[in-house]
C-alpha cells in the first residue's frame, strides 16, 4: 500500500489510503474518467456534501436495497460482529454506513476508483452517521491489494459487480482474500423480467427487419443478451444474463451460491462461499 494519512476535517481516525499501482492493474480509463468527474455528481443523491442527506434517505430504491442486504445477512447467518470487511467499488459508502452503523465489526476497508467519492464523500458520510471503528478508504485498483497480507470474512459489492470488466479474474482474486469461512456478498445487480426480455426482443426483430441505421451490420437475427441489454460504455455497466452469472461463478470456483431476486425494485443478489463450504 502507498500513502496512508488521517483525514483532514474529519473528526474520527479514518485512514485515507492511495494504493501504489504497478501499472499492470491500470483501470479502464473511459470508466475512470466518468467516475472521477465531480461535475457529474452535482445532482446525484450521493452528493451529500452539497445536497445534504434528505434526498438519499428518502429514496425508496435505496431503502429496499438495504432491506435486501439485511434479509440476506439474517437468512444466511452472516456474522458482522468482529468481522473484517472489504467493500469493493464502494463509492461514497452510503450503503455501508447504513448497514454497519451501530454494529461492532473489526475492520472495514472500502476501495473505489473514484478519488473524490472514496476520499471526500465517503469519510463525510461515515462521520455523519457516526460509524466508528478501524476504517480505511482506499483509492485504486482492487488488484493492487496484497493477497498475502489481507484476509476478509465478508467481501461486499453493492451495485458494483456489473461494473467489473473481468469478473472471473476479480472473483478468483477475491477468493485469495477470503478467510476460511468467508463470504462474498453481491447485491444490487440489474434484474430483468421475462417481459423485459420479450419487449426488447420484439424491438430487435423490428430493427433487424427494417435494418435501421445499418442495424444488421453488427447483429444476428437471433439476438444475444448483450444485444438486448447493451453495456454502458461510459459508466462501464455490463448487463449479465442469469446463465452468464452462473458461468462466471462456476468458472471462478464458486459454484455453490444462493441467488435472491428482489422484484419490487428490480435488484437481484448473490451470496457466494468457497466451493468446499455450503451456502
Amino acid at each position: 500500500m502507498g500513502n496512508a494519512r488521517l483525514t483532514c476535517g474529519v473528526k474520527m481516525s479514518y485512514k485515507i489510503i492511495t494504493l501504489d499501482s504497478t501499472g499492470e492493474h491500470q483501470i479502464d480509463r473511459v470508466s475512470a474518467a466518468y467516475w472521477n468527474n465531480e461535475d457529474l455528481e452535482k445532482g446525484k443523491a450521493f452528493n451529500v456534501i452539497d445536497l445534504g442527506f434528505d434526498k438519499i434517505e428518502g429514496s425508496r430504491k435505496y431503502q429496499q436495497l438495504l432491506d435486501q442486504i439485511e434479509g440476506l445477512v439474517a437468512q444466511y447467518k452472516i456474522a458482522i460482529e468482529n468481522s473484517n470487511i472489504l467493500s469493493v467499488a464502494s463509492g461514497t459508502c452510503w450503503v455501508e454506513s447504513q448497514w454497519l452503523k451501530n454494529k461492532q465489526f473489526n475492520t472495514l476497508r472500502s476501495i473505489d476508483i473514484s478519488q473524490h467519492r472514496i476520499h471526500k464523500l465517503a469519510p463525510f458520510t461515515m462521520e455523519h452517521y457516526g460509524v466508528e471503528g478501524d476504517i480505511g478508504f482506499l483509492h485504486g485498483s482492487i488488484f493492487d491489494l496484497n493477497a498475502d497480507e489481507n484476509r476478509y470474512d465478508i467481501i461486499f459489492l453493492s451495485q458494483a459487480f456489473h461494473h467489473i470488466e473481468e469478473p472471473i479474474r476479480l472473483l478468483r482474486f477475491l477468493k485469495q482474500l477470503l478467510s476460511e469461512n468467508g463470504v462474498i456478498l453481491i447485491v444490487g445487480e440489474h434484474y430483468y423480467t421475462r417481459l423485459d426480455y420479450h419487449k426488447r426482443a420484439l424491438k430487435h426483430f423490428v430493427k433487424y427487419l427494417l435494418n435501421r441505421k445499418g442495424y444488421r451490420r453488427l447483429k444476428q437475427f437471433y439476438p444475444s443478451w448483450q444485444d438486448l441489454f447493451p453495456p454502458d460504455y461510459d459508466k462501464g455497466d455490463i448487463h449479465w444474463s442469469p446463465s452468464e452469472y452462473d458461468f462466471i461463478f462456476r468458472k471462478s470456483g464458486l459454484e455453490k451460491y444462493f441467488h435472491d431476486v428482489h422484484h419490487s425494485n428490480r435488484y437481484h443478489s448473490y451470496v457466494l462461499r468457497l466451493k468446499d463450504n455450503h451456502v
